[in-house]
This record gives structure tokens, C-alpha cells and sequence, in this order.
């Protein structure tokens, strides 16, 4: 499932694990996930409305243009294009992609514990 949400501020808010920004201005289209929910519990982001998965932020942006800008005119538009239906309404949240750089091992081949320290001559 996908919301439709803005921003409570003049501020935006990237979701790095899903590569999701949501603009300081307008709504944006995003998944439905556990980040999601922690920012409209804490009060940044408001959701607009809820569809399904077929729907992109690009169809969003394309049905806004088409109506010139009426953001009432092209919600209920978008809304009645991509209705929720029962599949993924409970569809899990998508697993995060793999981070874009390797993890290094710190301190593998350190000894453990105290170490002596060299006889000196």
C-alpha cells in the first residue's frame, strides 16, 4: 500500500532504506512502512489519502499537471484511478535495500587484552 502525504513544515524527509524523499511542498507518494508511521506519529508528515501499489509518485505528479495544479481535483482523481483493494491493503512493508558500501571490520586482527610491551635494551 501507498499514502499520499505532506509535510507539516517547510522541510523535506528522505526514507534512505527505501530511496524515498517526500517534498517540503505538495504531497508525495510513498509506501506505506514503519518510517512512515514513526513521522506521522510524531507530527512531520500528514497523510492525505491511500492507495495501491500500482500508483507512482510520477502518475501523482502527471495527474497534478493535468488538472493545472488543483490539488482537490487531481487527489480524488488519483483516489478513484488507484483504489485500495484488499491485497494491498496487507501486503507487508518492503524489505530495505542493502547498504551502497561494504562494511569494514574494525580491528580484526588486534590481539586481545594487555599486551606487554617490548624489553628495551
Amino acid at each position: 500500500m501507498k499514502v499520499l502525504v505532506e509535510t507539516t513544515g517547510e522541510f523535506q524527509l528522505v526514507h534512505s532504506e527505501l530511496h524515498e524523499l517526500v517534498r517540503a511542498r505538495g504531497l508525495t507518494l510513498i509506501e506505506k512502512s514503519q518510517w512512515a508511521h514513526g513521522r506521522i506519529s510524531i507530527g512531520q508528515i500528514l497523510t492525505k489519502g491511500e492507495v495501491n501499489d500500482e500508483a507512482t509518485d510520477a502518475e501523482w505528479l502527471e495527474t497534478l499537471d493535468a488538472v493545472d495544479g488543483d490539488e482537490a481535483l487531481a487527489l480524488a482523481s488519483f483516489l478513484d484511478r488507484f483504489p485500495l483493494d484488499a491485497e494491498s491493503a496487507r501486503k507487508p512493508e518492503p524489505p530495505a535495500k542493502p547498504p551502497q558500501s561494504a562494511q569494514v571490520q574494525h580491528n580484526a586482527s588486534a590481539k586481545k587484552g594487555r599486551q606487554a610491551s617490548p624489553a628495551t635494551s
